[in-house]
């Protein structure tokens, strides 16, 4: 292919006609991205191409390091393509292929309209904070399944935030092979790396949730924090250092800042990261539409985050659900007429103060009366006076019998419980506060004996989620603790218990506030990965089925095993995957020949040096070497000769004569 054309246009596959490079390359490079057409199904899709030798480094490239090359990627696509969710961008195919005696690894990739983050922030626009963590809880949804399938994306910022043609956030870059370090051409990876990757470590579901701390604070802010114009500069800056966090983030603030600690173990997990998303969401505005690259066009507004996606197992909060705000409403109605002046609409108080203004004449009238006549007794009689109840709620029993000692009251204390009066203060009184109580007459105060009760319920077989959601609506406490279990999913809960009453069972009341300790499942225990090399591949495979992972038998391949035993292994020997995980091998066709060199009658200086140069180790040396001329060559044993071919860096025996 020496002409533009020659791509545009080709087919690639026998099904993929290239029709648009995207983005800059020379003409004839097969290498970048592509619109196409998928001519089975006419459906237009994007291809990705990436030459084998931009997978290595081109200076150690050999047959070996091509092949570990193709080998990664080809594992690496297989996890890929068995992990599915619905926030992950849709990658459909894969292959290999030669363009113009290039090697080539293409991925066909679904379209998404909406753009990539990293397009939208170039254009000057940003997102509320209600918009970044709708993208932020997406992105969660998709880490959440790519952690659980036993990988990293490892490369988390706003190119690989991508949006759908519903404005909704979903995880690209699935199908490139993470670079284990950073190097200098690296900038733009390195404003969203951890300091721990930085640093000269791997890539963790930790480092996944850091990056995507940073971007959601770009996409708020407009600014990448750490930022610096070099590689070196970056990731020095963020060493040790919190996550700075101003007002333009809200409510979003303290859960970025967990997510971007320096120690990867302070911070969530993706799991974590979403649920603290989702529990804040009520402190936000209801989220506008997101303002993507693409598809304004098309009129679609966002669709709504408060819909529970049941067939989503991956999903780890469930929902976003704004807040009822008619029962507080109801509350500040009720709390308002008493917050102004006293009712009285029997006219109790009226008719009390007319009393005590009739009784006072009455008095004075007695009074006179007792002088002239010296009836005293009639005086106390007749005296009757009222007071007006005071506020009492909130106090202790003593303290509210001290305050109406003076008023000659029968108190009444009578028991009661309060989910917001703490035990011991009063929850009520009768009559209530502002009434007017006559001397004599019952005062019945409730006294708090603690929180209400609520009746337990059977929290087994529920998600986490779910038992979580309704053991608060019960008022009560959760403590969870994750085991591995073999038969239920993660996220699954094995068992509950009550921790300060253990015989506590389904329909006892406890009171508000008890502590529910939830045993969830963690899913399977992982599993550690045998020493497959120099077993027979039926051995092999029912090594790894026994052990409940997936098998995957790759081209076969030159290697220190003998001939038709495995060669080797991805993932290595001693490495954990989740149960169901895949592992791959390939079978030795034993290890790579080469031609012993002409040595056939020269001096040993000369014969050392040949067969060094080309890979040889030089073994037993007999006869006189010193003086006399090469007369055989042995490999274990057995004689060869300048011309054959034997395995290369096999040990030569030599014998030169004069013995």
């Amino acid at each position: 292919m020496d002409t533009q054309r020659d791509l545009i246009g080709y087919v690639l596959a026998g099904r993929y006609r290239l029709t648009t490079r995207l983005g800059l390359g020379a003409s004839d490079e097969p290498r970048g991205m592509f619109d196409a057409l998928d001519i089975r199904t006419n459906v237009a899709v994007r291809v990705r191409l990436a030459p084998l030798n931009d997978l290595v480094d081109a200076r150690s490239l050999n047959r070996r390091t091509a092949g570990d090359a193709r080998r990664a990627i080809q594992h690496h696509l297989q996890l890929v393509l068995s992990t599915r969710h619905p926030a992950l961008a849709p990658i459909s195919d894969w292959g290999d292929t030669d363009l113009n005696g290039v090697r080539c690894i293409y991925t066909v990739l679904g379209q998404l309209p909406g753009g990539s983050l990293r397009e939208m922030l170039d254009r000057g626009r940003r997102l509320t904070p209600s918009q970044a963590l709708v993208v932020g809880l997406d992105i969660c949804r998709a880490l959440n399944a790519v952690h659980g399938a036993g990988w990293v994306h490892g490369d988390i910022r706003p190119a690989n935030i991508v949006f759908d043609a519903n404005r909704r956030a979903r995880l690209g870059g699935l199908d490139t092979l993470t670079p284990e370090n950073i190097g200098e051409a690296d900038i733009e990876r390195a404003r969203y790396a951890a300091p721990e990757v930085g640093q000269g470590a791997d890539s963790s579901a930790g480092s996944d949730v850091y990056s995507l701390a940073l971007a959601l604070v770009e996409a708020v802010t407009g600014e990448v924090p750490f930022n610096a114009d070099s590689v070196t500069v970056a990731l020095s800056n963020r060493v040790d250092k919190l996550l700075p966090v101003n007002a333009d983030l809200g409510a979003l603030a303290s859960v970025l800042e967990r997510a971007a600690r320096p120690d990867v173990e302070s911070r969530f997990s993706a799991r974590e990261f979403g649920e603290a998303l989702v529990a804040i969401a009520k402190r936000v505005p209801p989220p506008t539409p997101i303002d993507v690259v693409g598809v304004d066009e098309l009129l679609i507004p966002m669709p709504p985050v408060n819909v529970i996606d049941h067939g989503d197992a991956g999903d780890p909060t469930g929902e976003i659900a704004r807040p009822s705000h008619t029962a507080i409403d109801k509350e500040k109605d009720a709390g308002g007429a008493q917050s102004g002046q006293i009712d009285d609409p029997t006219g109790e108080i009226a008719a009390a103060r007319v009393s005590r203004l009739r009784g006072r004449k009455i008095v004075a009238v007695i009074a006179a009366l007792a002088v002239v006549g010296g009836a005293v007794a009639g005086y106390f009689l007749l005296k009757k006076d009222s007071y007006q109840v005071p506020v009492l709620v909130g106090l202790t029993q003593g303290e509210a019998e001290n305050l109406i000692v003076n008023f000659d009251w029968k108190v009444v204390v009578q028991e009661g419980r309060s989910d917001v009066v703490e035990t011991g203060q009063i929850i009520s009184t009768d009559p209530s506060d502002g009434r007017m109580l006559q001397e004599g007459k019952s005062l019945t105060i409730v006294v708090s004996q603690g929180p209400t009760f609520s009746t337990l319920e059977d929290f087994s077989g529920k998600s986490i989620e779910e038992a979580t959601r309704r053991i608060e609506e019960l008022g009560l406490v959760v403590v969870s603790a994750t085991i591995n279990d073999e038969n239920s999913p993660a996220g699954t809960v094995l068992k509950w218990a009550v921790a300060e009453q253990p015989s506590a069972s389904v329909g006892d009341q406890v009171v508000k506030g008890t502590t529910i300790t939830l045993t969830v499942s963690d899913g399977p225990a992982p599993r550690v990965v045998p020493s497959l090399i120099g077993l027979d591949p039926a051995e092999a495979e029912a090594k790894i089925v026994e052990l409940g992972l997936t098998v995957t038998k790759l081209a076969d391949d030159i290697g220190d095993a003998d001939p038709g035993k495995v060669g080797g292994q991805v993932p290595k020997a001693g490495e954990s995957v989740p149960r169901g995980g895949s592992v791959s091998y390939w079978v030795s066709k034993g290890k790579e020949l080469t031609t012993i060199p002409y040595v056939q009658m020269e001096y040993k200086a000369t014969v050392e040096k040949r067969l060094t140069e080309a890979g040889f180790v030089i073994g037993n040396v007999t006869g006189k070497a010193a003086t006399h001329r090469l007369k055989k060559m042995f490999i274990a044993g057995v004689e060869v000769k300048s011309g054959d071919e034997v395995a290369m860096g096999a040990t030569i025996d030599l014998e030169f004569y004069g013995a």
